[in-house]
Protein backbone atom coordinates (compact mmCIF):
# COMPACT_ATOMS: atom_id res chain seq x y z
CA UNK A 1 0.00 0.00 0.00
CA UNK A 2 1.48 3.34 -1.13
CA UNK A 3 1.41 5.99 1.68
CA UNK A 4 0.69 9.06 0.59
CA UNK A 5 3.45 12.09 0.40
CA UNK A 6 2.80 14.75 3.29
CA UNK A 7 2.10 17.28 1.08
CA UNK A 8 -0.99 15.20 0.04
CA UNK A 9 -1.71 14.52 3.60
CA UNK A 10 -1.71 17.86 4.48
CA UNK A 11 -3.82 18.74 1.75
CA UNK A 12 -6.20 16.10 3.35
CA UNK A 13 -6.03 17.36 6.69
CA UNK A 14 -6.48 21.19 6.19
CA UNK A 15 -9.60 19.97 4.05
CA UNK A 16 -11.30 17.63 6.66
CA UNK A 17 -10.53 20.74 9.63
CA UNK A 18 -12.23 23.11 7.41
CA UNK A 19 -15.07 20.68 6.95
CA UNK A 20 -15.15 20.31 10.66
CA UNK A 21 -15.65 24.19 10.79
CA UNK A 22 -18.58 24.29 8.46
CA UNK A 23 -19.94 21.52 10.52
CA UNK A 24 -19.54 22.72 13.62
CA UNK A 25 -21.07 26.00 12.77
CA UNK A 26 -24.00 24.61 10.65
CA UNK A 27 -24.88 22.31 13.90
CA UNK A 28 -24.94 25.34 16.39
CA UNK A 29 -26.60 27.46 14.24
CA UNK A 30 -29.86 24.84 14.10
CA UNK A 31 -29.86 23.94 17.34
CA UNK A 32 -30.68 28.17 17.89
CA UNK A 33 -32.62 28.06 14.97
CA UNK A 34 -35.09 25.54 15.97
CA UNK A 35 -35.47 26.38 19.44
CA UNK A 36 -37.04 29.84 17.76
CA UNK A 37 -38.30 29.18 15.17
CA UNK A 38 -40.77 26.96 17.39
CA UNK A 39 -40.76 29.74 19.94
CA UNK A 40 -40.80 33.19 17.90
CA UNK A 41 -44.80 32.89 17.28
CA UNK A 42 -45.87 32.47 20.64
CA UNK A 43 -43.58 34.76 21.75
CA UNK A 44 -44.76 37.21 19.58
CA UNK A 45 -48.41 36.72 20.44
CA UNK A 46 -48.37 35.53 23.51
CA UNK A 47 -45.81 37.98 25.14
CA UNK A 48 -45.75 40.77 23.43
CA UNK A 49 -49.59 40.85 22.64
CA UNK A 50 -49.20 41.64 18.48
CA UNK A 51 -52.13 40.13 16.78
CA UNK A 52 -51.70 37.01 14.81
CA UNK A 53 -51.85 38.94 11.26
CA UNK A 54 -48.79 41.00 12.13
CA UNK A 55 -46.99 38.58 14.00
CA UNK A 56 -46.97 36.58 10.67
CA UNK A 57 -45.91 39.38 8.55
CA UNK A 58 -42.55 39.86 11.36
CA UNK A 59 -42.15 35.87 10.62
CA UNK A 60 -41.78 36.71 7.31
CA UNK A 61 -39.46 39.84 7.40
CA UNK A 62 -36.96 37.21 9.14
CA UNK A 63 -36.72 35.42 5.77
CA UNK A 64 -37.24 38.94 3.33
CA UNK A 65 -33.60 40.04 5.63
CA UNK A 66 -31.48 37.09 5.23
CA UNK A 67 -32.41 36.93 1.47
CA UNK A 68 -31.77 40.28 0.87
CA UNK A 69 -28.34 40.25 2.44
CA UNK A 70 -27.61 37.03 0.21
CA UNK A 71 -28.51 38.60 -3.10
CA UNK A 72 -27.02 42.42 -2.77
CA UNK A 73 -24.21 41.50 0.03
CA UNK A 74 -22.50 38.10 -0.39
CA UNK A 75 -21.19 38.41 -3.85
CA UNK A 76 -19.54 41.59 -3.05
CA UNK A 77 -18.16 40.48 0.83
CA UNK A 78 -17.10 37.67 -0.91
CA UNK A 79 -15.08 39.27 -3.35
CA UNK A 80 -13.42 42.43 -1.24
CA UNK A 81 -12.71 40.44 2.20
CA UNK A 82 -12.76 36.97 1.09
CA UNK A 83 -14.79 33.97 2.45
CA UNK A 84 -13.60 33.54 5.92
CA UNK A 85 -14.10 37.42 6.99
CA UNK A 86 -17.27 37.34 5.59
CA UNK A 87 -18.52 34.92 8.00
CA UNK A 88 -16.76 36.72 10.62
CA UNK A 89 -18.94 39.47 10.05
CA UNK A 90 -22.35 37.89 9.12
CA UNK A 91 -21.31 35.31 12.55
CA UNK A 92 -21.36 39.11 14.21
CA UNK A 93 -24.59 40.34 12.77
CA UNK A 94 -26.02 37.42 14.23
CA UNK A 95 -24.62 37.79 17.45
CA UNK A 96 -26.07 41.22 17.62
CA UNK A 97 -29.45 40.36 16.08
CA UNK A 98 -29.93 37.84 18.88
CA UNK A 99 -28.54 40.30 21.54
CA UNK A 100 -31.51 42.58 20.53
CA UNK A 101 -33.96 40.11 20.37
CA UNK A 102 -32.84 38.81 23.96
CA UNK A 103 -32.34 42.19 25.47
CA UNK A 104 -35.96 43.82 24.27
CA UNK A 105 -39.23 43.86 24.28
CA UNK A 106 -40.00 46.62 21.93
CA UNK A 107 -41.43 45.55 18.28
CA UNK A 108 -39.33 48.08 16.50
CA UNK A 109 -36.09 46.95 18.19
CA UNK A 110 -37.06 43.63 17.43
CA UNK A 111 -37.59 44.51 13.60
CA UNK A 112 -34.22 45.77 13.47
CA UNK A 113 -32.59 42.22 14.73
CA UNK A 114 -35.01 40.56 12.25
CA UNK A 115 -33.36 43.08 9.00
CA UNK A 116 -30.11 42.09 10.56
CA UNK A 117 -30.36 38.71 9.00
CA UNK A 118 -30.11 36.73 12.56
CA UNK A 119 -33.58 35.89 13.50
CA UNK A 120 -34.99 32.53 12.30
CA UNK A 121 -39.03 32.04 11.50
CA UNK A 122 -38.29 28.55 10.02
CA UNK A 123 -36.02 25.72 10.39
CA UNK A 124 -34.98 26.26 6.87
CA UNK A 125 -31.62 27.76 7.09
CA UNK A 126 -31.50 30.08 3.95
CA UNK A 127 -29.14 32.75 5.49
CA UNK A 128 -25.65 33.81 4.16
CA UNK A 129 -23.68 31.71 6.19
CA UNK A 130 -25.84 28.86 4.83
CA UNK A 131 -24.73 30.08 1.16
CA UNK A 132 -20.94 30.49 2.11
CA UNK A 133 -20.62 26.87 3.59
CA UNK A 134 -22.41 25.65 0.64
CA UNK A 135 -20.03 27.33 -1.44
CA UNK A 136 -17.14 25.98 0.69
CA UNK A 137 -18.09 22.40 1.05
CA UNK A 138 -17.74 20.88 -2.14
CA UNK A 139 -13.77 22.16 -2.07
CA UNK A 140 -13.52 19.79 1.32
CA UNK A 141 -14.73 16.95 -0.64
CA UNK A 142 -13.81 14.56 -3.33
CA UNK A 143 -16.21 14.62 -5.92
CA UNK A 144 -17.40 11.15 -5.58
CA UNK A 145 -18.40 12.42 -1.44
CA UNK A 146 -20.10 15.33 -2.21
CA UNK A 147 -23.29 14.21 -2.26
CA UNK A 148 -22.59 12.18 0.54
CA UNK A 149 -21.03 15.30 2.58
CA UNK A 150 -24.02 17.36 1.79
CA UNK A 151 -26.19 14.72 3.37
CA UNK A 152 -23.91 15.16 6.56
CA UNK A 153 -24.65 18.73 6.54
CA UNK A 154 -27.65 18.75 7.11
CA UNK A 155 -28.16 15.65 9.18
CA UNK A 156 -26.33 17.67 11.70
CA UNK A 157 -28.01 20.84 10.45
CA UNK A 158 -32.02 18.65 11.02
CA UNK A 159 -31.11 17.22 14.25
CA UNK A 160 -29.70 20.14 15.63
CA UNK A 161 -32.75 22.16 14.68
CA UNK A 162 -35.14 18.70 15.99
CA UNK A 163 -33.07 19.47 19.13
CA UNK A 164 -33.50 23.26 19.15
CA UNK A 165 -37.53 22.67 18.87
CA UNK A 166 -37.47 20.22 21.76
CA UNK A 167 -36.33 22.50 24.19
CA UNK A 168 -39.29 24.79 23.86
CA UNK A 169 -40.91 21.57 24.95
CA UNK A 170 -39.01 21.40 28.45
CA UNK A 171 -41.26 23.15 30.49
CA UNK A 172 -38.59 24.08 32.85
CA UNK A 173 -37.54 26.23 29.56
CA UNK A 174 -40.65 28.14 29.60
CA UNK A 175 -41.18 29.06 33.09
CA UNK A 176 -38.89 31.39 34.27
CA UNK A 177 -39.66 34.84 34.00
CA UNK A 178 -36.28 36.61 34.92
CA UNK A 179 -32.64 35.48 34.88
CA UNK A 180 -30.40 36.99 37.79
CA UNK A 181 -28.40 39.77 37.00
CA UNK A 182 -29.48 40.16 33.17
CA UNK A 183 -32.74 42.13 32.14
CA UNK A 184 -36.04 40.96 32.26
CA UNK A 185 -37.75 39.54 28.99
CA UNK A 186 -39.82 37.19 28.19
CA UNK A 187 -38.80 33.00 28.53
CA UNK A 188 -35.65 34.37 29.19
CA UNK A 189 -34.15 30.93 28.82
CA UNK A 190 -34.59 30.39 25.30
CA UNK A 191 -33.50 33.69 24.43
CA UNK A 192 -30.05 33.63 26.42
CA UNK A 193 -29.79 30.10 24.36
CA UNK A 194 -30.07 32.18 21.17
CA UNK A 195 -27.83 34.40 22.22
CA UNK A 196 -25.35 32.00 23.28
CA UNK A 197 -25.70 29.75 20.19
CA UNK A 198 -25.03 32.88 17.94
CA UNK A 199 -21.68 33.35 19.67
CA UNK A 200 -20.62 29.76 19.34
CA UNK A 201 -21.43 29.96 16.10
CA UNK A 202 -19.13 32.85 15.26
CA UNK A 203 -16.15 31.46 17.03
CA UNK A 204 -17.06 28.04 15.39
CA UNK A 205 -15.83 29.75 11.90
CA UNK A 206 -12.54 30.55 13.07
CA UNK A 207 -9.60 29.24 12.07
CA UNK A 208 -10.10 28.21 8.98
CA UNK A 209 -7.46 27.97 6.23
CA UNK A 210 -6.95 30.11 2.77
CA UNK A 211 -8.36 27.06 0.84
CA UNK A 212 -11.53 27.84 1.30
CA UNK A 213 -11.37 31.11 -0.74
CA UNK A 214 -12.49 31.07 -4.28
CA UNK A 215 -9.00 31.45 -5.43
CA UNK A 216 -5.91 31.07 -3.37
CA UNK A 217 -3.55 33.32 -3.51
CA UNK A 218 -0.66 34.03 -1.63
CA UNK A 219 -0.27 37.35 -0.21
CA UNK A 220 -2.87 38.43 -3.05
CA UNK A 221 -6.47 40.61 -2.36
CA UNK A 222 -8.92 38.27 -3.15
CA UNK A 223 -10.04 38.29 -6.47
CA UNK A 224 -13.11 40.20 -7.82
CA UNK A 225 -16.47 39.18 -8.51
CA UNK A 226 -17.04 36.11 -10.68
CA UNK A 227 -18.33 36.06 -13.94
CA UNK A 228 -20.26 33.20 -14.42
CA UNK A 229 -19.86 31.51 -17.79
CA UNK A 230 -23.19 31.93 -20.14
CA UNK A 231 -23.82 28.01 -19.38
CA UNK A 232 -23.89 28.55 -15.59
CA UNK A 233 -25.61 31.65 -15.56
CA UNK A 234 -28.33 29.91 -17.86
CA UNK A 235 -28.34 27.32 -15.49
CA UNK A 236 -28.37 29.66 -12.46
CA UNK A 237 -31.22 31.87 -13.94
CA UNK A 238 -33.64 28.68 -14.45
CA UNK A 239 -33.08 27.33 -10.87
CA UNK A 240 -33.74 30.58 -9.45
CA UNK A 241 -37.01 30.47 -10.64
CA UNK A 242 -37.47 26.75 -9.76
CA UNK A 243 -36.29 27.03 -6.70
CA UNK A 244 -38.41 30.49 -6.17
CA UNK A 245 -41.46 28.43 -6.49
CA UNK A 246 -40.44 25.62 -4.38
CA UNK A 247 -39.72 28.13 -1.69
CA UNK A 248 -42.77 29.81 -1.99
CA UNK A 249 -44.61 27.00 -1.65
CA UNK A 250 -42.72 25.89 1.47
CA UNK A 251 -43.32 29.28 3.26
CA UNK A 252 -46.70 28.77 2.96
CA UNK A 253 -45.97 25.94 5.71
CA UNK A 254 -43.35 27.22 7.33
CA UNK A 255 -43.04 26.21 11.32
CA UNK A 256 -44.98 29.17 13.00
CA UNK A 257 -47.89 27.74 10.12
CA UNK A 258 -47.92 24.46 11.11
CA UNK A 259 -47.95 25.20 14.78
CA UNK A 260 -51.11 27.72 14.40
CA UNK A 261 -52.18 24.73 12.47
CA UNK A 262 -51.91 22.30 15.07
CA UNK A 263 -53.25 24.60 17.82
CA UNK A 264 -55.74 25.82 15.61
CA UNK A 265 -57.49 22.49 14.67
CA UNK A 266 -56.40 20.10 17.03
CA UNK A 267 -55.70 22.09 20.24
CA UNK A 268 -52.46 21.28 20.95
CA UNK A 269 -50.37 23.21 23.65
CA UNK A 270 -46.82 24.87 23.11
CA UNK A 271 -45.43 21.55 24.28
CA UNK A 272 -46.51 19.53 22.13
CA UNK A 273 -45.79 21.40 19.29
CA UNK A 274 -42.24 21.42 19.99
CA UNK A 275 -42.73 17.76 20.19
CA UNK A 276 -44.31 17.49 16.72
CA UNK A 277 -41.47 19.80 15.72
CA UNK A 278 -38.87 17.31 17.01
CA UNK A 279 -40.13 13.97 14.87
CA UNK A 280 -40.53 16.37 12.04
CA UNK A 281 -36.95 17.32 12.15
CA UNK A 282 -35.62 13.87 13.52
CA UNK A 283 -37.29 11.86 10.56
CA UNK A 284 -36.26 14.22 7.89
CA UNK A 285 -32.62 14.13 9.35
CA UNK A 286 -32.56 10.31 9.07
CA UNK A 287 -33.76 10.68 5.59
CA UNK A 288 -30.57 12.95 4.59
CA UNK A 289 -28.44 9.21 4.78
CA UNK A 290 -30.90 7.76 3.02
CA UNK A 291 -30.35 10.48 0.13
CA UNK A 292 -26.90 9.80 0.10
CA UNK A 293 -27.34 6.59 -0.65
CA UNK A 294 -30.01 6.76 -2.97
CA UNK A 295 -27.98 9.29 -5.17
CA UNK A 296 -25.36 7.33 -5.21
CA UNK A 297 -26.65 4.59 -7.02
CA UNK A 298 -29.72 6.46 -8.95
CA UNK A 299 -27.91 10.13 -9.35
CA UNK A 300 -28.69 13.03 -7.79
CA UNK A 301 -31.06 14.88 -10.39
CA UNK A 302 -32.99 11.50 -9.84
CA UNK A 303 -33.00 11.27 -6.28
CA UNK A 304 -33.80 15.43 -6.19
CA UNK A 305 -37.07 14.87 -8.33
CA UNK A 306 -38.65 11.35 -7.43
CA UNK A 307 -38.12 11.07 -3.39
CA UNK A 308 -39.98 15.22 -3.64
CA UNK A 309 -42.49 14.23 -5.76
CA UNK A 310 -44.83 11.73 -3.74
CA UNK A 311 -43.55 14.15 -0.21
CA UNK A 312 -45.57 16.63 -1.77
CA UNK A 313 -48.87 14.53 -2.11
CA UNK A 314 -48.69 13.40 1.22
CA UNK A 315 -48.52 17.30 2.56
CA UNK A 316 -51.27 18.01 0.23
CA UNK A 317 -53.47 15.28 2.06
CA UNK A 318 -52.90 16.78 5.90
CA UNK A 319 -55.74 18.54 6.08
CA UNK A 320 -58.08 15.91 5.05
CA UNK A 321 -56.65 13.83 7.83
CA UNK A 322 -60.22 12.35 10.18
CA UNK A 323 -58.00 12.92 13.29
CA UNK A 324 -54.97 14.26 14.85
CA UNK A 325 -52.68 10.89 15.31
CA UNK A 326 -53.60 10.24 11.75
CA UNK A 327 -52.86 13.62 10.19
CA UNK A 328 -49.28 13.96 12.56
CA UNK A 329 -49.12 10.69 10.85
CA UNK A 330 -49.02 12.02 7.58
CA UNK A 331 -46.71 15.52 8.62
CA UNK A 332 -44.05 12.86 9.87
CA UNK A 333 -44.41 10.64 6.91
CA UNK A 334 -44.08 13.09 4.18
CA UNK A 335 -40.74 14.62 6.33
CA UNK A 336 -39.09 11.50 5.77
CA UNK A 337 -39.14 11.75 2.20
CA UNK A 338 -39.37 15.71 1.44
CA UNK A 339 -35.26 16.71 2.57
CA UNK A 340 -33.99 14.06 0.49
CA UNK A 341 -33.83 16.80 -2.08
CA UNK A 342 -32.22 19.26 -0.01
CA UNK A 343 -28.22 17.31 0.18
CA UNK A 344 -29.23 16.21 -3.63
CA UNK A 345 -29.71 19.91 -4.29
CA UNK A 346 -27.15 21.78 -3.08
CA UNK A 347 -24.86 18.93 -4.52
CA UNK A 348 -26.28 19.03 -8.04
CA UNK A 349 -25.93 22.77 -8.02
CA UNK A 350 -22.85 23.20 -6.75
CA UNK A 351 -21.14 20.56 -9.39
CA UNK A 352 -22.73 22.80 -11.87
CA UNK A 353 -20.68 25.78 -11.33
CA UNK A 354 -16.81 26.12 -11.20
CA UNK A 355 -14.96 26.47 -7.90
CA UNK A 356 -14.81 30.43 -8.03
CA UNK A 357 -18.40 30.60 -9.29
CA UNK A 358 -19.59 28.79 -6.64
CA UNK A 359 -20.09 31.74 -4.14
CA UNK A 360 -22.16 33.45 -6.43
CA UNK A 361 -24.21 31.15 -7.56
CA UNK A 362 -25.14 29.66 -3.64
CA UNK A 363 -25.59 33.11 -2.85
CA UNK A 364 -28.17 33.61 -5.55
CA UNK A 365 -30.42 30.83 -4.90
CA UNK A 366 -30.43 30.81 -1.76
CA UNK A 367 -31.15 34.37 -1.43
CA UNK A 368 -33.79 33.68 -4.21
CA UNK A 369 -35.11 30.86 -1.87
CA UNK A 370 -35.87 32.86 0.74
CA UNK A 371 -37.41 35.95 -1.45
CA UNK A 372 -39.88 33.35 -2.50
CA UNK A 373 -40.72 32.06 0.91
CA UNK A 374 -40.79 35.09 2.63
CA UNK A 375 -44.14 36.17 0.61
CA UNK A 376 -45.13 32.48 1.67
CA UNK A 377 -46.78 32.98 4.92
CA UNK A 378 -49.04 36.17 3.23
CA UNK A 379 -51.58 34.08 1.66
CA UNK A 380 -51.78 31.17 4.63
CA UNK A 381 -51.91 34.07 7.17
CA UNK A 382 -55.07 35.43 5.31
CA UNK A 383 -56.52 31.39 4.67
CA UNK A 384 -55.99 30.61 8.17
CA UNK A 385 -57.52 34.24 9.59
CA UNK A 386 -60.65 33.42 7.05
CA UNK A 387 -61.01 30.13 8.94
CA UNK A 388 -58.90 27.92 5.55
CA UNK A 389 -56.42 26.31 8.41
CA UNK A 390 -56.03 23.44 6.32
CA UNK A 391 -55.72 25.00 2.74
CA UNK A 392 -51.81 26.19 2.94
CA UNK A 393 -50.64 22.66 2.87
CA UNK A 394 -53.22 21.69 -0.37
CA UNK A 395 -52.02 24.88 -1.74
CA UNK A 396 -47.99 23.83 -1.12
CA UNK A 397 -48.24 20.76 -2.13
CA UNK A 398 -49.87 21.04 -5.47
CA UNK A 399 -46.96 23.76 -6.22
CA UNK A 400 -44.45 21.73 -5.03
CA UNK A 401 -45.90 19.22 -7.61
CA UNK A 402 -45.85 21.39 -10.68
CA UNK A 403 -41.90 22.02 -9.59
CA UNK A 404 -40.95 18.68 -9.80
CA UNK A 405 -42.33 17.97 -12.68
CA UNK A 406 -40.63 21.24 -14.24
CA UNK A 407 -37.05 20.33 -12.21
CA UNK A 408 -37.11 16.75 -14.35
CA UNK A 409 -38.47 18.19 -17.63
CA UNK A 410 -35.93 20.94 -17.36
CA UNK A 411 -32.40 19.29 -16.08
CA UNK A 412 -32.92 15.80 -17.14
CA UNK A 413 -30.80 16.32 -20.09
CA UNK A 414 -27.95 18.16 -18.56
CA UNK A 415 -24.67 16.45 -17.91
CA UNK A 416 -22.68 17.37 -14.12
CA UNK A 417 -18.78 18.30 -15.45
CA UNK A 418 -16.22 16.95 -13.28
CA UNK A 419 -13.57 18.62 -12.12
CA UNK A 420 -9.97 18.23 -10.50
CA UNK A 421 -10.45 16.19 -6.73
CA UNK A 422 -9.32 18.86 -3.69
CA UNK A 423 -5.98 20.35 -3.46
Amino acid sequence: METPTPSVAGRKARARDDRGHVLLAKTVRAVAYGSLSAFLLLYLVEDLGLPLFWSLVLTSLTLIGAAAWNLLSVPRLESRFGRRRTLSIFGGLFTISAALLFLTTSPWLILGAILLGGVAASSTDNGPLAAIDQAILPSTLPNSERGRGFAWYNVLGSFGSAGGALLVAVPGALAPRSVPYLPPAPHPWIGLLYLTLAGMTWWAYQGMSAHVEPVERSGASPPGPATLSPTTRRHTRDLAVLFGVDAFAGGMVINPVLVAYFVLVWHQSAAATGEILFAVGTVSGVSFLAASWLSERFGLLRTMVFTHLPSNVMLALVPFMPTFPLALGMLVARSGLSQMDVPTRQAYTMSLASRRERGTVSATLTGSRGAAQAFGPLPSTALQSAGFVGAPFLLAGSLKVLYDLSVWRRFRQVTVPEEPEPE
